[in-house]
């Protein structure tokens, strides 16, 4: 169950969000296009700032603390930002698609591609989107340091994609 100071602080953000740049109510609709489409772009542009200088997967580790930094911060943007798109909007699709090549070139560069790059990015998402669920929560009772405890899920998330099959297929989506 979801603790009330999780509710609030999602509450908060979106209502500071929609106050921001909404004079007028929205639809439902409009309000999701609107967070998917700023929470990609902060998202993209917080990724860029991790990787500037790093490679293969030195710049991996790093995108992987950016993700999680994000979703701590904005959890509702990151909310948007980590899931596919269900919509036929184009620029929704557009921006859902930069983040998607920007993390698969950086997977392509770590040698990971094709099925196995997806995979991987499915399994980075869902590790930060669970990993911060916990963090938020303080659900880890044993943990005394949430940062130590990512570094090393970070760690066997990096060695695992040496277990992924060395596939050259085309991207799959």
């Amino acid at each position: 169950m979801v603790s009330n100071s999780w509710d609030r602080r999602l509450a908060d953000e979106l209502i500071a969000e929609l106050e921001a740049y909404t004079g007028e109510r929205r639809s439902v609709r409009e309000m999701r296009k609107f967070l998917a489409l700023k929470a990609y772009r902060g998202l993209l542009d917080r990724l860029h700032s991790a990787r500037r200088g790093k490679t293969s997967h030195q710049a991996l580790r790093s995108v992987a603390y950016a993700m999680r930094e994000f979703a701590i911060e904005r959890p509702v943007l990151a909310a948007a930002a980590l899931r596919t798109p269900a919509t036929d909007c184009r620029e929704w699709n557009e921006a859902h698609a930069r983040l998607d090549d920007f993390m698969l070139n950086l997977l392509a560069e770590c040698r990971i591609h094709g099925k196995a790059a997806n995979t991987a990015l499915c399994t980075l998402k869902s590790l930060v989107r669970g990993f911060v669920l916990h963090e938020v929560l303080n659900s880890f009772l044993t943990a005394f340091s949430y940062a130590d405890v990512y570094d090393g899920a970070i760690d066997i998330f990096i060695a695992g994609t040496s277990a992924l099959p060395g596939d050259s297929d085309a991207d799959v989506r």
